[in-house]
C-alpha cells in the first residue's frame, strides 16, 4: 500500500530532482540553560562571550575560504553579512550589559538581545527584513553552539542521489550542499528572497521552500521527488512517477536550449520593427547573463547593491567607479545606472531613519538623496567620471513626484558638474538623464516632466502597488495587485504617449516588461523598449519575433475601451494564444 503524499509550495529553482530524503536536525532548538553568575565571576563570563564570538568569527572565515572557489562573491557576502554582525558594537554591549545587570549566564543573554532585535523585525513582511532574521538566527545559532560546546555543523557525506529536507537551509549549512550527491532542497519555510533560495538559486539545485510540515511527513530514506517548476514535493512517489519526472526534466533541459537559440536571434517583429531588450542587473554575478541572452544593453541597475553589500561603511567615489566600470566593461550597449534608492524594502541602519511608521511611502530615494546630498553627490561624481570614458552610461532618478521635485535633483547634478570641471574632472556634458516613471503624481503629468529629461523608465512594481493602494508583498491583500487595472493600462499608455509625442525615448523596466502576457499589448501603445531580467530576454524576444506592430495596435486600442482586469485579461490571452505559436508554453516558463 501507497503511503505517498503530495505538498505545495514555493518553486525557487524551475527543475526536477529525484532522490532519497535526508531530515537536517533543526539547529534552532538548541535547549539554551538559564543560570545566574556569581558577582565575583561576571568578568569571566563576559570573556566567555567575547571569546565565543571570536570562535564563532574564526569559523565563518574558515567556511568561507574553503567554499571561495567554489561560490559567487555575491553569495559569499552572505558570510561577510554575518562577519558584520559579530562585530556590531551595539549588539555586543547589550549582550554584556544584560550579563552584568542581571547576573545571567551569556548564552541567554545573547539569546534574548537576538530575540529584542528580531521582535522589531515583526510584522514587515519586506524582503531585506526577511534575510536578517534569518541571518540573526543563524548567528545566534553558531554563537551558541560554541559557547555550550555543540558540534552544529557536523560534516554529512552521502553515498547516492539526495533531497535534503530542512525547516530552513541556513549560511552556515552551506558546506552540506557541496557534496555532489545533493541533487534537491524540501524546506518548511522560506520565500523567494530568503538565503535558502539565493544559495539554491546560487548552486542550481532544484528547490522547493515554504511546504510548512515537510519534516514532519519525511522521514530519513524516503524516497523524494522535488519539482521546482510547479512548487511542488511528492513523498514515496508511486514507481511509474518517476519515470514521468525524468522526462520531465528532460523537456526542461531542450526547452532551456531552444531558448537559448531565440536570444541570439534579431529582436525584430513580423513587420520589421526592431525592438530593444535589455536587462535589469543588481549583483555583478548576473554580468555573464547580459552576454548569455543577448541583453541590447541594461536598463536598470540597482545600484543600493554596492550600498548593502559594503554596510556598515559606505562607498567610497572610487568603489562607486570602479564598480560601474566593470558593468560597462561587460554590456554592449547603453547601461542606465540609477541612482540610490535606499528605504522602502531596502534598509542601510547607518544612515536611514530607524522607526518610520510606513518606509514605503517615507523617506526614501531621491528624497533621501535630498536629504543626505554627501552621499549622494559621491555617487554622481563616481558616474559622471564614468561618463567621460564611456558615452553609454546614462543617470537615472528614482521616485520623482513632480517637477519642482525634478528641478531640485537636476539643479543639485548641474552644482556637481561645475565643482568637477572646476577641479579638472572630465565627464560627458551631455549625459543623458532621465527618471522612473512609478508615483501616480508623476504618471499624471508626463508630459509637463518630458521637457526636463531625456527619457522615462516606467517602473511598474511601484506604479501599480501606489495606483491600487495595494501592498504587493501583503498576501492578505495582494490578490488585488493587478497590472491588467484599467488605470494602470491607461496610466501607462498616456506617459509611454507623452514620451513619443515629446520626442525622449522611453523604457519600462518593471516586472511587467520581462512578462510575455503583456508583450503584444505593450508593443501596441508604442513601447520599443524593454528592460527584465536577462532570463526572460529570450521568452519575450519569441513573442516580438511572432507578431506585426500593425495587428498589437489594434489589440492595445481595444483594451484601452475595457472596463475591468478580468475583461482585459481574457481579451489579451485569447489574442496571444491566437497569434503566439506555442504561447501557453512560453507563458508557464519559470526561469
Amino acid at each position: 500500500m501507497s503511503n505517498r503524499i503530495k505538498l505545495k509550495g514555493t518553486g525557487i529553482v524551475p527543475d526536477v530532482a529525484i532522490g532519497k530524503a535526508v531530515v537536517l536536525e533543526d539547529k534552532t532548538k538548541i535547549i539554551i540553560p538559564f543560570y545566574n553568575i556569581l558577582k565575583e565571576y561576571i568578568d569571566d563570563e563576559v570573556e566567555r562571550f567575547l571569546d565565543a564570538l571570536k570562535q564563532t568569527k574564526a569559523q565563518i572565515e574558515d567556511a568561507k575560504q574553503n567554499l571561495n572557489s567554489d561560490l559567487e562573491s555575491t553569495h559569499l557576502s552572505i558570510f561577510d553579512t554575518h562577519l558584520l554582525i559579530l562585530k556590531d558594537q551595539s549588539l555586543i554591549e547589550k549582550t554584556v550589559n544584560l550579563i552584568k545587570e542581571k547576573s545571567v549566564n551569556s548564552e541567554y543573554a545573547f539569546k534574548e538581545v537576538i530575540k529584542g532585535i528580531i521582535a522589531k523585525f515583526k510584522g514587515m513582511d519586506d524582503e531585506y527584513f526577511k534575510q536578517r532574521k534569518e541571518d540573526l538566527e543563524d548567528i545566534a545559532t553558531r554563537v551558541i553552539a560554541n559557547l555550550i560546546k555543540k558540534d552544529v555543523n557536523k560534516q554529512r557525506e552521502f553515498e547516492q542521489d539526495t533531497i535534503l529536507v530542512a525547516k530552513v537551509i541556513h549560511p552556515s549549512d552551506l558546506s552540506i550542499l557541496y557534496n555532489g550527491k545533493v541533487v534537491g532542497i524540501a524546506t518548511d519555510y522560506g520565500g523567494v528572497t530568503t538565503h535558502t533560495s539565493i544559495i539554491a538559486k546560487a548552486l542550481n539545485i532544484p528547490t522547493v521552500v515554504g511546504l510548512h510540515n515537510v519534516t514532519k511527513v519525511v522521514l530519513d530514506g524516503d524516497m523524494v521527488i522535488v519539482d521546482g517548476i510547479e512548487g511542488e514535493v511528492i513523498v514515496k512517489p508511486q514507481e511509474n512517477e518517476k519515470s514521468v519526472y525524468i522526462e520531465k526534466h528532460q523537456k526542461r533541459l531542450d526547452f532551456q536550449n531552444s531558448l537559448l537559440e531565440i536570444a541570439r536571434k534579431p529582436s525584430m517583429s513580423l513587420d520589421g520593427e526592431s525592438v530593444d531588450l535589455l536587462a535589469n542587473v543588481e549583483v555583478a554575478e548576473e554580468f555573464p547573463a547580459l552576454q548569455k541572452f543577448n541583453a541590447d544593453g541594461v536598463g536598470l541597475y540597482r545600484s543600493e547593491f554596492i550600498f548593502l553589500k559594503l554596510a556598515p561603511k559606505l562607498p567610497s567615489e572610487q568603489e562607486h567607479y570602479e564598480f560601474y566600470k566593470k558593468l560597462c566593461s561587460q554590456v554592449k550597449g547603453e547601461v542606465t545606472i540609477r541612482t540610490l534608492d535606499l528605504g522602502g524594502e531596502k534598509f542601510f541602519h547607518e544612515v536611514l531613519e530607524k522607526d518610520e511608521q510606513n518606509p514605503v511611502l517615507g523617506l526614501r530615494a531621491v528624497r533621501f538623496c535630498l536629504k543626505r546630498k554627501d552621499i549622494f553627490k559621491t555617487q554622481l561624481r563616481a558616474i559622471l567620471r564614468l561618463s567621460g570614458e564611456n558615452t553609454n552610461v546614462k543617470l537615472m532618478f528614482p521616485l520623482i513626484s513632480g517637477v519642482d521635485e525634478l528641478k531640485e535633483v537636476l539643479d543639485f547634478l548641474e552644482e556637481t558638474k561645475e565643482e568637477m570641471k572646476h577641479e579638472g574632472i572630465h565627464f560627458n556634458e551631455d549625459i543623458k538623464k532621465g527618471i522612473m516613471i512609478e508615483v501616480p503624481s508623476a504618471a499624471e503629468i508626463p508630459d509637463l516632466l518630458a521637457k526636463y529629461v531625456d527619457f522615462f523608465s516606467i517602473g511598474t512594481n511601484d506604479l501599480i502597488q501606489y495606483c491600487l493602494a495595494i501592498d504587493r508583498n501583503n498576501d492578505k491583500v495582494n490578490y488585488l495587485y493587478k497590472p491588467s487595472h484599467p488605470a494602470v493600462i491607461r496610466m501607462i499608455n498616456r506617459i509611454i504617449e507623452a514620451a513619443n509625442n515629446s520626442g525622449i525615448d522611453v523604457s519600462m523596466c518593471g516586472e511587467m516588461a520581462g512578462n510575455p502576457k503583456f508583450t503584444v499589448m505593450l508593443l501596441g501603445m508604442g513601447l520599443r523598449k524593454f528592460s527584465m531580467s536577462p532570463r526572460t530576454i529570450p521568452l519575450v524576444k519569441s513573442i516580438i519575433r511572432n507578431v506585426k506592430v500593425s495587428d498589437c495596435k489594434h489589440i492595445a486600442d481595444r483594451v484601452l475601451t475595457m472596463e475591468s482586469a478580468s475583461q482585459i485579461e481574457k481579451h489579451i490571452e485569447a489574442v496571444n494564444h491566437k497569434l503566439i505559436p506555442d504561447y501557453e508554453k512560453l507563458a508557464k516558463v519559470k526561469l
